[in-house]
């Protein structure tokens, strides 16, 4: 009734499904274990890009501060990711003048519309 074409056909579709399953799984349980991981003074960044510093946990909502003295309320599923902190040092070059945003690396060549001509 069915030929081995299908047979092989049919059995490559049931290991895709079954791999997508278990992947589905995987990203379920390490959203499940970052949420339960949230606690007071952890910075996050919500589903819609919102970020805030945890004030209060609860299985059923988080309080954000996302200014000062100005607290929301969410539900656990809305935060997309903790965010580590920035320190001051990762942010400004070791560098003897630091961080110059007047100065300008040279151009290289094809990264402007005259074909990487130098500016004067």
């Amino acid at each position: 009734m069915f030929g081995g074409s299908n047979v092989i056909l049919l059995v490559a579709m049931a290991a895709l499904l079954v791999f997508m399953f278990s992947r589905t799984r995987k990203q379920q349980r390490a959203q499940q274990e970052m949420r339960n991981g949230i606690a007071p003074g952890a910075r996050v960044m919500t589903t819609s890009g919102l970020f805030g510093t945890v004030v209060e946990t609860s299985p059923e909502e988080i309080v954000l501060e996302i200014a000062p003295g100005l607290q929301t309320r969410w539900t656990p599923r809305a935060v997309a990711r903790v965010v580590t902190p920035v320190t001051a040092a990762d942010a400004v070059p070791d560098s003897p003048e630091g961080l110059d945003l007047t100065k300008r690396d040279q151009d290289t060549p094809g990264d402007d519309a005259a074909g990487g001509a130098a500016r004067s």
